[in-house]
């Protein structure tokens, strides 16, 4: 990844054919997030266990000259914690939308989840602990005349329609810990943890495309695939560590936005879609980290 974003420090000349900048240095915008972090346990595709949590949330963020800022105010779980509990969520992302390069770095952790399995009824556990780590980044191909901040950040203005190919790689972490878990077993019966882990390596390559519609709607889909390596261990109760052999599979990761860009004004509805499918010896196991934000914005000082 450093080899991909090193020949990228010095931003490329935009085509001004095809990107338009502002040269405002203050901005005020606002919006809804709504994140998705779930776990899911199976054997031979049947839903066993899953852990689940949502929550939907107010941002509100602006720009005042080299400064920007955003606060995110908690708005509602969505019922992952309404009747059984009240789940707990701090984390921290950020992001480089650059003319050359995308950069994201995003850690959040997790304390109580819905538990819910065939064989039982619901319930909410607050011992549960989530832990989940990211860092994952592309290099721009065509990035004179295509700029992925003009849809996800709305930085820029892309005034023709344009994509580019990308070429990237990810680093991912995820620890689940518990006073005890119940997680079934590939070959017969259950087993009890107290701890699971995954790290992941890969790289990929994709291609974004943004389509302009009219003066100012655009449409940009991202798709980024490849191989990944994993690395699991969990621990059960009363015995030493396993760690599974090292496995190998394909991974793909998803972005959208679609929305307006205006000269003043601007308002974006995007999406994320980063799914984690991993197969192992005792069971398999599904991560997904789902994210979809409302943006409306307003820049100030810009001339029509």
């Amino acid at each position: 990844m450093l080899c991909i974003l090193s020949s990228s420090v010095l931003s490329a000349q935009l085509d001004s054919t095809f990107v338009e900048t502002f040269g405002e240095r203050s901005r005020i915008n606002g919006g809804i997030r709504y994140r998705d972090n779930s776990a899911v346990f199976s054997v031979n595709d049947r839903e066993e266990l899953t852990l689940t949590n949502r929550g939907l949330a107010l941002r509100i963020g602006g720009r005042y000259r080299w400064i920007g800022y955003t606060f995110s105010i908690p708005i509602s779980d969505l019922g992952t914690g309404s009747e059984l509990g009240d789940a707990k969520s701090l984390g921290a992302n950020i992001q480089f939308y650059r003319n050359t390069f995308y950069l994201n770095a995003n850690v959040r952790r997790t304390i109580g989840f819905e538990r819910d399995s065939p064989d039982r009824a619901p319930e909410f556990r607050e011992d549960i602990r989530f832990l989940n780590a990211l860092l994952f980044g592309f290099r721009i191909l065509n990035s004179k005349r295509f700029s992925l901040r003009s849809s996800f950040r709305l930085r820029n203005r892309q005034l023709r329609s344009a994509g580019s190919w990308l070429v990237g790689g990810a680093v991912a972490r995820q620890v689940i810990k518990a006073d005890s878990l119940e997680l079934p077993l590939r070959e017969a019966g259950t087993s009890v943890i107290d701890r699971f882990s995954q790290t992941k390596i890969g790289t990929g390559v994709g291609y974004a495309y943004t389509f302009i519609f009219g003066k100012y709607w655009f449409a940009t889909p991202l798709l980024i695939a490849g191989p990944e390596i994993r690395f699991i261990a969990f621990d059960p109760l009363g015995t030493e560590r396993e760690v599974e052999r090292l496995r190998l599979s394909a991974r793909v990761r998803g972005r959208i936005s679609v929305g307006a860009n205006g000269i003043r004004n601007y308002i974006a509805l995007s999406a994320s879609y980063l799914p984690s499918a991993d197969n192992s010896d005792a069971f398999d196991t599904r991560v997904d980290e789902v994210q979809i934000e409302l943006r409306i914005g307003h820049r100030i000082g810009v001339k029509d």
